[in-house]
């Protein structure tokens, strides 16, 4: 009876035991067959010497992407909210922070000017969490307090698990109906809160995303491609997704959610470093939706050096690796999904695997100058693995950055190769995140990014 007890002690706040020995083997059997693939890919290939069935499988998600991605070229958004005016429930704004003491001012500064009101008197709440950083973030929130008087700095003491366990200790803080999540390097437009809240007059939408954008876009290169990253490329699948009923995504900052709907499914998963996509699965399992918005727009920083960037890519690789894991099988033998959110939930899920699927055409090459060994293709293996996406992104992504940009021009189909550089940082997360994947999976820690505040 003890070592049950001790048991229980672990499992966060609204699953039980049950559930949580559940959810092991759900993860347990989502590691085995992306396992299995992967091995039976590579024995496959390198056994019979024949990379057809390889390359159509990797031409066929890139095309899937590319197909999802254009959709919202061609037609025009039609889910707008209808305005409201007697539907104002109180909002929960909740800022996570570690070691944020040069960019929380601004921060709290910018939340402050969002225009919200019911009967004239402002309709929401700023709760700042503090997580036990070792710089002056508090002592710059207590400063705040005094010319803020409803901001709501807590100080939260002890070893962190994570950005999840803070919003975890938050919520019970907080009185709104509806809370909205922004990281603590956020500038909000202030009329974010205006342009989501309508969303959630449809009582089957517990979620809503704004749009995200890039404050420091024209920093360098890296910080470019990060803009053209989530202004352009998410941006565009969250606007198809929403045209052709997919599954659309929270991303974390300027994602707002029901309270009720948050507390059915247990808070943020404690184990997951990327709690977006864990709590997205979490409500689309339950037959529950998320609505983009994509006139609702909050800046943050982009990271302007490699280093920091590549670290951050592993612990989102790490992030989704784990939803796959955990819920691979749950999308599969789900009886609430749609065929096509089936559909689209696997290859939103898969497209990290995908990545991990490409190494192995680079194994090949290396067989094919060291051991002298020749494979069937109907393209060649060289130009397939390191050109194919090209032509690929080059007509969505293209035209993207033409419908999307916010001074579009021609040049700026000349960054779609570029672009595909930049993605391979994902050839090195993919691996080392599937090895973390393993390596944490009782544990978690918040590997945050840096912010400057030099914008």
């Amino acid at each position: 009876m003890l070592q049950m007890d001790e048991k229980l002690q672990d499992v966060p706040p609204g699953v039980s035991f049950s559930e949580q020995k559940r959810a092991r083997r759900a993860w347990f059997c989502g590691f085995i067959t992306v396992a299995v693939f992967l091995i039976f890919v590579l024995i496959y290939t390198f056994y019979i010497r024949d990379l057809t069935l390889y390359q159509l499988s990797i031409l066929l998600i890139s095309l899937y992407t590319m197909g999802t991605m254009s959709i919202s070229l061609v037609f025009r958004e039609k889910n707008k909210p209808a305005l409201n005016d007697s539907f104002l429930p109180f909002v929960s704004i909740i800022v996570p922070a570690k070691n944020e003491e040069k960019v929380i001012e601004e921060t709290v500064r910018s939340l402050f000017k969002i225009n919200y009101e019911k009967g004239g008197s402002v309709n929401y709440e700023v709760i700042i969490v503090d997580d036990n950083s070792s710089d002056s973030t508090y002592a710059i929130l207590e400063k705040l307090k005094e010319e803020f008087p409803s901001l709501v700095p807590l100080k939260r003491v002890g070893g962190t698990k994570g950005k999840s366990a803070v919003l975890n200790y938050a919520v019970p803080f907080s009185k709104g109906e509806i809370i909205a999540i922004f990281d603590a390097d956020s500038r909000v437009e202030p009329d974010f809160l205006s342009k989501s809240v309508p969303y959630f007059h449809n009582d089957s939408i517990v979620g809503v995303q704004g749009r995200v954008r890039i404050l420091n876009a024209n920093d360098n290169l890296l910080t470019k491609f990060q803009d053209d990253e989530f202004s352009v490329f998410a941006h565009m699948l969250q606007l198809s997704k929403s045209m052709y009923g997919g599954v659309m995504q929270l991303a974390g900052n300027g994602q707002l959610t029901r309270k009720a709907a948050l507390i059915a499914v247990g808070g943020w998963n404690e184990k997951s470093a990327t709690d977006d996509q864990d709590l997205t699965m979490q409500f689309l399992l339950k037959g529950q939706f998320i609505q983009y918005a994509p006139n609702s727009i909050v800046w943050q920083e982009a990271i302007v050096s490699s280093i920091p960037f590549l670290r951050q890519r592993i612990r989102w690789a790490e992030g989704m690796l784990r939803c796959i894991f955990d819920y691979f099988y749950c999308v599969v033998f789900s009886r609430t999904l749609s065929f096509i959110q089936k559909i689209d939930g696997l290859a939103g899920l898969m497209r990290i695997v995908a990545t991990l699927v490409v190494w192995i055409g680079y194994i090949q090459i290396l067989t094919v100058y060291f051991l002298k060994l020749s494979y069937v293709c109907f393209v060649p293996l060289a130009v397939f693995s390191n050109i194919m996406l090209v032509p690929v992104f080059a007509f969505a992504m293209g035209g993207g950055l033409l419908k999307f940009s916010d001074k579009p021009s021609i040049k700026d189909i000349f960054r779609v190769p570029l672009y595909w550089v930049y993605n391979v940082f994902w050839l090195f997360a993919a691996p080392v995140g599937f090895v973390n994947c393993i390596k944490n999976r009782d544990t978690i820690e918040w590997d945050k990014t840096e912010h400057t505040g030099t914008n």
